[in-house]
């Protein structure tokens, strides 16, 4: 495929995967270069709420680029009805995947994986982008290169800080702020949750609020009374000041947790 100005010529499409509303290829330039190509779902192309979300989110990830840790564009645009964009190929797993069957190499690069990932968050929220789907399905992990490279992606739920407004309840439950979930209020404290629960999960392989019950889950984690068990009594190896860190992005008031990412990332740096 080429876009209209010819900058872009992929060949060899192979399907990849699938993630949320996109189908992904995987296709190389001539001189060797693998890109993804994500379309959205034809299923979707009509059901225009989907389809303009896909779509902000492609001018989202196109407006972050260049940066280490986000996945970046490469080109966006229409092949007939259908949006698309072509983006940066990542040789690794999702984090998700690598907590469930490598936990060894997790554990080895847990500091690395919250400090770039953390890195990530703090970049969207200083060019006035909310994320709004934290989690390790959205984490790509290359560990081929030493240092491992961690990389943020999936823009499809991401809007403008000031345009919260707007936004109605979407992202992944497990990860929802009580706040959001309460009154539907999302904000830079929103991600800053969503990253704890992520986090908790890396450190510790379960989640914050677990439960017998996927009622009594809830109970725990949108509850004002309940709180965490602390992830260094799960993981004795975890540093002091990680688990601080974790902890006081778990908090159930969104004063309470981290002003910024911006000042969580000071103080990833600090240790």
């Amino acid at each position: 495929m080429a876009n209209r100005k010819g900058r872009i010529r992929l060949t060899g499409l192979m399907p990849h995967a699938y993630g949320g509303v996109a189908r992904l290829s995987l296709g190389m330039q001539p001189d060797g270069t693998k890109l993804i190509l994500r379309e959205l779902l034809p299923k979707y192309t009509w059901r225009w709420r989907m389809h303009l979300r896909f779509v902000r989110g492609t001018k989202i990830r196109e407006k972050l680029t260049p940066h280490p840790n986000l996945v970046f564009s490469v080109e966006r645009g229409y092949r007939g009805v259908c949006p698309y964009e072509v983006i940066e190929y990542v040789p690794g797993r999702n984090l998700r995947e690598m907590i469930e069957t490598q936990k060894d190499t997790v554990r080895a690069h847990a500091f690395d994986i919250m400090r770039q990932s953390a890195g990530a968050l703090a970049y969207m929220h200083q060019n006035q982008t909310l994320h709004l789907d934290v989690k390790p399905n959205n984490v790509i992990v290359n560990t081929t290169v030493d240092p491992i490279v961690v990389k943020l992606t999936d823009f499809d739920l991401s809007c403008s800080i000031s345009n919260t407004r707007n936004e109605k309840r979407s992202g992944t439950l497990t990860y929802m702020a009580p706040e959001e979930m309460r009154s539907g209020v999302v904000g830079i404290q929103t991600d800053i949750f969503a990253f704890g629960v992520m986090c908790y999960y890396l450190v510790t392989g379960r989640m914050p609020y677990s439960a017998h019950s996927e009622k009594e889950m809830r109970r725990r984690q949108f509850g004002r009374n309940f709180k965490v068990e602390s992830p260094r009594k799960v993981n004795p190896d975890l540093m002091p000041k990680l688990d601080w860190i974790i902890m006081r992005c778990l908090e159930k008031d969104p004063e309470k947790r981290f002003p910024s990412m911006s000042f969580l990332c000071q103080e990833i740096a600090s240790m």
